[in-house]
């Protein structure tokens, strides 16, 4: 029996209404052209169809939790279709299951839809990837190929500097290292630049026959284990968006490979974690902090050392983009960036969209 895929309806997200008389729980504001049905359609992503509804992806559980007829609104199938109804003066959202026509009818194994586009995600979650100090300098690293050469065809092997039992590993490369101010835990960004299998060990160093390699391989690159229990059980590309957790300082420390700005569908670091309540869909609020204008009228100018205490006029907060937790580690996090109106830097604030 094929196995049927279910699909994260995590489609729908809302803005809070703001108003003096109406509490954030009490109303939700759809876009002014949102359609009254939709279909689920192959090729879909959660993004572009929470995009026909609404701004913003991280209030979509506001939108199903006061629907009592649905037993796991995470849950759809291809071809069911959305319908938005109104309850007590709120949207809600209900899905109408695709009829099966007959009991007997051939199963069809679906695709599930991403919550974004699997291009962005994937590398991330399967090649690209942070790792801490502790396990950086403890992890087992490579020690060549016996005539020296960096680029192997298929079947060659490279050695490692340790007897190996797991079967398939990941060479990897470092591209960058980040750290935290407050605890100065360290991490390092890796590259995957090889697939290998375990063809022989002993107790001075293993023996791994390369299947895959995206570039050289070199002296001292770092072995990994690759286990496909992890993707299949902790991450996946059909995660929901929900708020980061409130009063959570965080600072985006750059992209991964290095570069100091960013935008749309690039991948940032920042230095918070799973140990800081991050998970997978958790999202953020980037924003941009004013300057201080100091003087007086007519002489206005910017106070140029921020650190300073000097009193001036403090401008507001502007809100230049978001992004979504992507892949949580313990200390650190991949990001990415789902909307930018400007170049996405280190300066830049990140705040959970429930403190707004």
């Amino acid at each position: 029996m094929l196995k049927k895929t279910l699909i994260f309806s995590s489609l729908i997200s809302a803005i809070l209404f703001s108003s003096p008389s109406i509490s954030s729980d009490d109303k939700l504001v759809l876009k002014q052209d949102y359609p009254e049905q939709y279909t689920v359609k192959k090729g879909d992503t959660l993004w572009d169809i929470s995009a026909l509804f609404l701004d913003s992806p991280w209030f979509w559980p506001k939108l199903w939790k006061i629907n009592p007829d649905i037993n796991n609104p995470h849950l759809i199938y291809p071809g069911d279709e959305l319908t938005l109804s109104w309850h007590n003066g709120n949207p809600v959202l209900s899905v109408k299951p695709l009829k099966k026509l007959s009991p007997k009818m051939r199963k069809v194994v679906k695709e599930p839809v991403p919550t974004l586009p699997t291009s962005l995600v994937v590398p991330y979650l399967q090649s690209d990837r942070l790792i801490d100090d502790v396990n950086y300098q403890t992890s087992y690293r490579v020690l060549g190929t016996s005539d020296g050469r960096k680029f192997l065809s298929s079947s060659e092997r490279v050695y490692v500097d340790a007897e190996l039992s797991h079967k398939e590993w990941g060479i990897y490369r470092v591209v960058n290292e980040f750290s935290r101010q407050d605890d100065k835990a360290s991490s390092y960004a890796l590259r995957l630049v090889g697939v290998a299998e375990l063809a022989e060990s002993n107790e001075d160093m293993s023996g791994l026959k390369i299947i895959k390699q995206q570039q050289e391989i070199a002296i001292n690159d770092v072995v990994l284990p690759i286990s496909s229990d992890e993707i299949k059980t902790e991450l996946t590309t059909t995660f929901y968006p929900q708020p980061a957790p409130k009063d959570i300082d965080v600072s985006i420390l750059g992209s991964i490979d290095g570069g100091e700005y960013l935008a749309v569908n690039q991948v940032a670091v920042i230095d918070k974690g799973s140990n800081d309540g991050l998970l997978q869909g958790s999202m953020f609020s980037l924003k941009e902090e004013g300057n201080i204008v100091n003087g007086n009228k007519g002489e206005y100018y910017y106070e140029v050392d921020k650190d300073t205490k000097k009193e001036g006029i403090q401008l507001p907060q502007t809100e230049i983009g978001e992004l979504i937790v992507i892949r949580p580690y313990e200390k650190f996090s991949l990001a990415l960036i789902t909307k930018s109106e400007m170049p996405i830097h280190k300066g830049v604030i990140a705040v959970s969209p429930d403190e707004e």
